[in-house]
């Protein structure tokens, strides 16, 4: 009888093994079926948009760059074509993507795009870390999706990312239009009051930087948002004295922006004077812009490096600790010569070479082995020999160069741009 009851026990055991194996089969069937029929639909949506998509893309895990509109058609056979205001607004590049199970349905770009991909390459052209460039996501998790919105979610970063049809087919004059909005509400700073609370507002890439007095202690936010034809919209709604603040309304031709959530909170833009813009930023050097007085004075610096056998990539302005410095990079090597300072006015300032250098003694080294005293020179060599400039440029609230005259040598004139100049003395 025992053995009858065991025997009873292992074919029941059998019996739900097969069974459960069954269902198994059933389940992951249907699981299959409903992978493939998302696929399918979400490939038909994407197809679906008329006039494209328009995607607002934040590359950086931790937002840092903020946000970029990105535009995207695509087709049901997997190709898409580009555009983006990273680029100029007349570009597009074509490449192709595709929809994939991968615990859930996955958006994958998958060929390499001209456009596209330089949010992830890690060749770093828009900058960032070399190596690593800004990080973007080139695959998507999607979370939603309809004729009317998708809702995307970066596979590494984790950031959100919405796409809403285009309007119409005018790609380049969406794009152009938004930079032209980028630009009206472009200050080298802003000040914000948010119900009696003083808020002090800087920009880098497209977040602005956000410092106000709490009761117990000053706190600076991160704010990453996208530019578009309506103003300034927020990766996520921000908190502050009681009031939420999601983005700001663009008013052509205004300093002040208000809030799109309440027209009392207004960003407002605030131009300094033209010689705290000189010392606060960057300016990039080219040789065939200075003057008769510099330019042999460069060419020493130039020579000097060529003994070392080095090519002089950048020559440079910038701000160190609150003061103007200038910055070399000769070859590999790169180091910079701290400038003392004396605002005269808005449009003036006296300088010299203060005798501090880098860290590193890379100043230090081409100082006393390259001549690079002549190119100080030009600026004022030290105390004794402090230079007075007039500044000028040609738009105060976001200049795209600076000029510095020299008041009593008229020769000595050098132009210096914001843009970025490798290798000056080709320029």
């Amino acid at each position: 009888m025992k053995k009858i009851h065991i025997l009873f026990a292992v074919a029941i055991l059998g019996l739900l093994t097969s069974c459960l194996k069954d269902q198994e089969d059933v389940f992951d069937k249907q699981s299959a079926i409903r992978a493939e029929e998302a696929i399918a639909a979400d490939y038909k949506i994407l197809a679906g948009a008329e006039h494209g998509w328009l995607l607002k893309y934040y590359p950086s895990p931790y937002r840092t760059y903020g946000g970029y509109c990105v535009l995207m058609k695509f087709t049901e056979d997997g190709k898409v074509t580009i555009a983006s205001d990273i680029t100029n607004a007349n570009v597009t590049a074509d490449s192709y993507y595709k929809i994939t199970q991968s615990a859930g349905v996955v958006l994958s770009f998958d060929t390499y795009n001209e456009i596209f991909h330089l949010f992830s390459t890690p060749d770093a052209p828009l900058g960032g870390d070399k190596g690593k460039g800004w990080e973007g996501d080139y695959d998507f998790e999607f979370i939603s999706a309809s004729p009317e919105k998708i809702v995307l979610k970066g596979k590494k970063s984790g950031n959100y990312a919405t796409m809403v049809p285009c309007k119409d087919d005018d790609w380049t004059g969406y794009l152009s239009n938004n930079a032209v909005v980028e630009e009206d509400m472009n200050f080298p700073k802003y000040s914000l009051d948010v119900a009696g609370t003083e808020v002090a507002v800087s920009k880098s890439y497209r977040s602005f930087e956000m410092t106000y007095a709490t009761a117990t202690n000053d706190t600076t936010i991160s704010v990453p948002f996208v530019v578009s034809d309506a103003g300034i919209e927020f990766y996520e709604p921000i908190q502050i004295n009681g009031k939420e603040i999601s983005g700001f309304k663009y008013v052509e031709g205004s300093f002040d922006f208000p809030s799109t959530d309440d027209d009392k909170v207004v960003l407002h833009g605030i131009t300094p004077p033209l010689n705290e813009t000189f010392v606060l930023s960057d300016w990039y050097i080219a040789y065939s812009t200075a003057g008769a007085y510099a330019q042999p004075l460069l060419k020493k610096m130039e020579a000097g490096s060529a003994t070392e056998n080095e090519t002089i990539v950048l020559l440079a302005f910038t701000n160190v600790d609150g003061a103007p410095s200038l910055y070399f990079r000769s070859g590999n090597y790169a180091g910079y010569y701290c400038f003392n300072f004396e605002y005269i006015g808005d449009d003036t300032i006296t300088m010299y070479f203060n005798g501090k250098a880098d860290p590193n003694n890379n100043g230090v080294y081409y100082y006393n082995n390259c001549d690079y005293g002549y190119g100080l020179m030009i600026f004022g060599l030290n105390e004794q020999n402090a230079r007075t400039f007039k500044l000028s440029t040609d738009n105060l609230k976001s200049p795209s160069y600076i000029i510095l005259t020299d008041i009593n040598e008229p020769t000595n004139v050098i132009k210096m741009f914001t843009e970025p100049i490798t290798y000056p003395f080709n320029n």
